[in-house]
């Protein structure tokens, strides 16, 4: 029997737009790269208080609970610093480091943001273009806005607030703050249990 080309094509065109679609998802992974650890520490830390800088209380305490749910998710317990570090006070190494003995936290974790991009894909979108999706789609394409994300994170043991590991990490292409925070706890958490710094469950 002879081939079908239009079976052909159609096969084609799907392992095309599955290759596709794996490699947007592949260039869209979060990332961490590991920037210092500290040679002379071969232990583990079992609590760390969480500390995201940011002027916005509630986008802190967000990143903060979600970094600690990430942290209690592979067994090492993870504290918002937001309420332990009494009042609106500012941060400093001196209230840290008295938040986390009063939590019984044998290392603080902070993250402050270094980097943020972004991105528009639609904006160029011509009008022929755009009367071309409309036509298609019986909908406007809405115009999607992307977020991509760096931070810095410094890990500290509370006895002698010795820096024991720093990272950056990158939440690429993320729709909203959710998003941008979720990418960053998980890929944390991660590169945490892959260098040895927290247990394994």
């Amino acid at each position: 029997m002879a081939p079908n080309p239009a079976r052909y094509y159609r096969s084609i065109a799907g392992c095309t737009l599955t290759l596709t679609l794996f490699l947007v998802r592949a260039a869209a992974a979060d990332d961490v790269v590991k920037t210092y650890q500290d040679p002379t520490f071969d232990g583990v830390v079992s609590k760390i208080m969480v500390v995201g800088v940011h002027e916005d209380r509630s986008v802190r305490g967000q990143f903060e609970n979600t970094v600690s749910r990430a942290l209690r998710s592979v067994g090492t317990f993870g504290e918002s610093s937001l309420y332990s570090v009494a009042g609106t006070g500012e941060l400093t190494a001196d209230t840290l480091v008295e938040a986390a003995r009063r939590s019984k936290a044998d290392a603080v974790m902070v993250t402050r943001v270094i980097d943020v991009r972004t991105e528009n894909p639609d904006a160029e979108t011509s009008f022929s273009q755009y009367f071309q999706a409309y036509s298609k789609y019986g909908d406007p394409l809405p115009v999607a806005t992307t977020y991509t994300v760096k931070v810095r994170t410094d890990l500290y043991l509370v006895d002698g607030q010795r820096r024991v590991w720093a990272v950056e990490s990158t939440a690429f292409d993320k729709a909203d703050l959710l998003g941008v925070i979720d990418g960053i706890a998980k890929a944390l958490t991660a590169q945490l249990r892959t260098d040895g710094l927290v247990k394994q469950n």
